[in-house]
């Protein structure tokens, strides 16, 4: 375990201010040094710098305003409770660390910055674009952070107002009256109070809360997401809700003003990319109740099916097939590049040397502008690769490239239909990418994709357990094969041999 920094000890040194299912492409050289149009067009755009009413500074002097009529602001001691701190990651190895933090709830954005247009990511233009970018976030004084990783002190803070779920940690500096009026005094004299609450002193708790959905065109209405993380921030204060399997959520906290949400396209085992190191992500509106949410067309159509695929494989019944590879301390959670753009050669590509050391993003995803069904089955088949892979990655870098394909082609086929009873699986391109996984588990009456033949498919009844623990120390069409025939009993075992044969 890597040792860590006690940030309380920053106080001391800083001032309080201070062919198109090809499943393989060659990866792209370096990123620009600059942003492209396109996504200069799809980021968050910044305005001016504001008055931090929440600096242990601007506290006091709202303490001093306050302090001759109120005998309990008097008595109050303004010290700091949290500091405001800019990460600086040199890689992505260190970004990876960042966010393994559950701690830390980081921001690419300043947070005492105005925003003028909510945008899918924000790279601080004095980043080069092959590097990520700041890291924001306030966290406890006496908080521990990751060690090596290059940060600053903005500001030492001092939040009265913080009312997460978990009362006794949170440990309240001061009780609901004495807070509301410091706070808002502290919102008045750095001109940051919203014209509709001057003169109130105490405003009702709202638990930010509601509905996330994406629309399905194969379905032909709003499907719920699920396992989405819904993040509400006012100022410095974040509070976060899961989605269940119907879509809602609830944060785990109350604030008494408007709040900003956010949806990022992550959890802990995969992040869902823009760029080479931008995570995807939608910013929602500033406001004070529920947040409902439908997404339908554009980037974040696109962004949400593939979050919903993921989620699919690594969170979610799969039929006793293994998850794909696990974030971890010596692995990095799974980064899926999303190409808001067409590909004439691929839908998706899956770079195994990607994942050594977390260089670069594994999976990447193209083509938009397919239907909801396709783009979830691309997302399934790639990971399908990773976690073939993970099995014994010797193994997976020497098999056949038929075995990779079909094996691939026959986990989008299991997992994409939990979603759509009527998929038949992935377009039968042969040599590569073939049925046999398919009809090594379905009757011989059922037509797949590609395979209109069924005099061949004289096989049925294994698990997709099996067939994946078949693979193990095999890199081989025929190893594949008689693995299956020897390990298991099965009354169709006897016509194995023909159905691959068939297949080959």
């Amino acid at each position: 375990m890597k040792t860590k920094n006690r940030l309380f000890l920053a106080i001391v040194t800083v001032a309080i201010l201070g062919t198109m299912w090809a499943c393989k492409k060659q990866e792209q050289p370096t990123p620009p040094s600059m942003l492209s149009e396109k996504d200069k067009s799809s980021m968050t755009q910044l305005g001016k710098q504001l008055d931090n009413p929440y600096s242990v500074e601007n506290m006091r002097k709202a303490w001093s305003n306050l302090k001759v009529n109120s005998p309990a602001i008097a008595a109050l001691k303004i010290a700091p409770t949290h500091l405001y701190v800019r990460f600086k990651p040199a890689n992505d190895e260190e970004l990876t660390t960042l966010k393994n933090d559950e701690l830390l709830d980081l921001y690419d954005y300043p947070l005492d910055r105005e925003v003028t247009k909510q945008g899918s990511f924000y790279h601080d233009p004095s980043i080069p674009v092959g590097q990520p970018t700041y890291q924001y976030c306030a966290v406890k004084v006496d908080q521990e952070l990751p060690a090596g990783i290059k940060y600053k002190v903005l500001a030492q803070l001092f939040i009265p107002d913080a009312t997460n779920d978990d009362q006794g940690k949170n440990q309240r500096v001061a009780d609901t009256e004495v807070a509301d009026a410091l706070v808002n005094e502290a919102l008045r004299i750095t001109n940051n109070l919203n014209t509709t609450t001057i003169g109130r002193t105490t405003a009702k708790s709202w638990r930010p809360a509601g509905r996330i959905r994406v629309w399905d065109d194969n379905l032909n209405t709003f499907v719920a997401l699920q396992g989405v993380e819904v993040k509400a921030r006012r100022w410095f204060t974040t509070h976060k809700g899961i989605t269940n399997s119907q879509g809602n959520y609830s944060c785990d906290g109350t604030f008494k003003r408007d709040a900003n949400y956010l949806i990022k396209w992550e959890r802990y085992q995969f992040t869902i990319r823009q760029g080479a190191l931008n995570d995807a992500q939608y910013n929602g509106p500033k406001r004070k109740g529920n947040w409902n949410l439908d997404i339908r067309n554009g980037g974040q159509e696109f962004y949400a099916t593939i979050f919903r695929a993921a989620y699919h494989y690594y969170y979610r019944d799969i039929q006793g097939l293994r998850r794909p590879p696990q974030n971890g301390t010596l692995n990095t959670k799974m980064r899926i590049r999303a190409y808001n753009e067409s590909n004439s050669d691929i839908n998706g590509s899956h770079s195994e040397e990607r994942r050594f050391l977390g260089l670069g993003n594994q999976i990447k995803m193209y083509n938009p502008q397919r239907n909801s069904r396709d783009i979830y089955g691309t997302t399934i088949h790639e990971l399908a690769h990773a976690s073939h892979w993970d099995l014994k990655r010797n193994d997976f870098d020497d098999s056949e490239s038929k075995v990779k394909e079909s094996w691939a082609r026959g986990v989008q086929w299991i997992l994409t239909r939990v979603e759509y009873p009527g998929y038949r699986g992935g377009a039968t391109i042969r040599p590569r990418y073939t049925q046999v996984v398919v009809d090594l588990i379905d009757g011989n009456s059922d037509v797949n994709n590609g395979s209109e033949n069924t005099s061949q498919d004289n096989v049925s009844g294994y698990t997709p357990s099996q067939i994946e623990d078949a693979l193990r120390g095999q890199k081989t069409w025929n190893g594949w094969r008689n693995n299956i025939i020897n390990r298991y009993n099965n009354s169709t075992e006897g016509n194995v041999n023909t159905l691959f044969a068939f297949w080959n």
